[in-house]
């Protein structure tokens, strides 16, 4: 099987050789890798065998990028949804937002019409909306139509199975309205959040559509949605019902009518609504944090096989030793089998506290235990 063999038939049910298999990783921890044996110039995913390839969608209101300022450590800079932004160098750590494109309500119908002016001229348009290099905190303008489906096809031909990621509903509303306003929004004026969600989503099908119709054909959308924390969800389930699930389902029934799989990336435990989104047609969850008390143990007992499960092999058991982290990986790897259902991938990213021997070691550990 190659890769996108192997991450369908996970999917759906239809028998795999071994368990597929990707992950994520912080900046500090190739930092050490690179120090410690793993090759300069090697991508991880291709060097680890990974079966996963992941592309990027730019569904946003195109503002300038511009870089304001530069420092040995920072970089602050206007990104293309419109927000200002400080990002660390060579570091994975928690950026700083300064200001969003919708600092007041006033500013929404320049948004929206912003939106709709792209939308609008999507087939007029040469900078293509899709490549590998992820579009959030990118400076350079990107590649053209001609380039990325060049860079897809290389992609595919690869045999890997090929995701494209963009923001979810509520992820990319935030990243607009700013975090603490669209909290209070949700209470206050549903409606309005719910119309920037919609004309968010609406961009982001017709990016989907355009790429479709220039033969860049993901199996995948993987939505980036992080909705929860720890202890549950981050707003009542009622109000993300309200305001979100009408565009989740809008894009589910899209990638239903047009063969892709959905796929979800929600930090924390969103299990609140795990039902309603499995009923939009979300098929995989994505990363299943052990922090936030959920366990593929437990979620395979609840939701059998009308939820796929991404990761939840915890980074602390990674970190602590050899013989924990393979604890950990046998516990979770065999309660599955053969017939599928589950994805290795750490709980979120692997930090620099594993070493490159150490996770070396891990993933002989998930072969040895999801070859089948």
């Amino acid at each position: 099987m190659n890769g996108r063999q192997r991450v369908r038939a996970a999917i759906y049910r239809t028998g795999l050789d071994r368990v597929p298999m990707s992950d994520s990783f912080w900046e500090d921890a190739l930092s050490r890798w690179r120090q410690e044996g793993l090759p300069a110039h090697v991508d991880p995913a291709e060097y680890f065998g990974f079966d996963i390839a992941f592309m990027s969608l730019d569904p946003s209101p195109r503002y300038p990028p511009e870089l304001m300022e530069e420092t040995a450590e920072t970089l602050t800079f206007r990104d293309r949804f419109g927000y200002v932004v400080t990002k660390s160098l060579g570091r994975s750590r928690t950026v700083e937002f300064h200001s969003h494109a919708i600092g007041h309500r006033s500013d929404w119908p320049e948004v929206r019409g912003r939106f709709a002016a792209q939308a609008a001229g999507l087939d007029q348009g040469a900078l293509a909306r899709i490549d590998t290099t992820g579009y959030p905190f990118r400076l350079d303008p990107g590649p053209t139509w001609d380039e990325a489906r060049d860079t897809y096809r290389r992609v595919r031909d690869s045999g890997r199975y090929v995701t494209a990621s963009a923001y979810g509903p509520h992820e990319a509303t935030w990243r607009l309205r700013g975090f603490v306003p669209t909290l209070l929004e949700l209470v206050e004026d549903p409606g309005f959040i719910a119309e920037i969600a919609e004309t968010y989503t609406s961009l982001l099908l017709a990016v989907l559509d355009q790429c479709l119709g220039r033969g860049i054909q993901p199996d995948a959308f993987f939505m980036v949605e992080d909705l929860a924390y720890g202890k549950g969800l981050m707003f009542a389930p009622d109000a993300w019902r309200r305001v979100y699930r009408p565009q989740v389902a809008r894009l589910g029934r899209f990638l239903r009518d047009r063969d892709m799989d959905f796929v979800m990336h929600c930090c924390g435990d969103a299990s609140a609504i795990f039902d309603d989104l499995i009923d939009c047609g979300v098929q995989v969850m994505q990363p299943l944090e052990p922090k936030a008390h959920l366990d593929v143990r437990e979620l395979k007992t609840r939701y059998g096989d009308r939820l796929n499960f991404f990761g939840n092999i915890d980074v602390i058991a990674l970190a602590e030793s050899e013989a924990a982290a393979e604890a950990e990986i046998r516990s979770k790897v065999t309660t599955f089998d053969a017939s599928g259902g589950y994805i290795y991938h750490s709980d979120h990213s692997v930090p620099p506290e594993v070493s490159f021997e150490r996770y070396c070691r891990a993933l002989e550990c998930v072969r040895d235990y999801g070859t089948y």
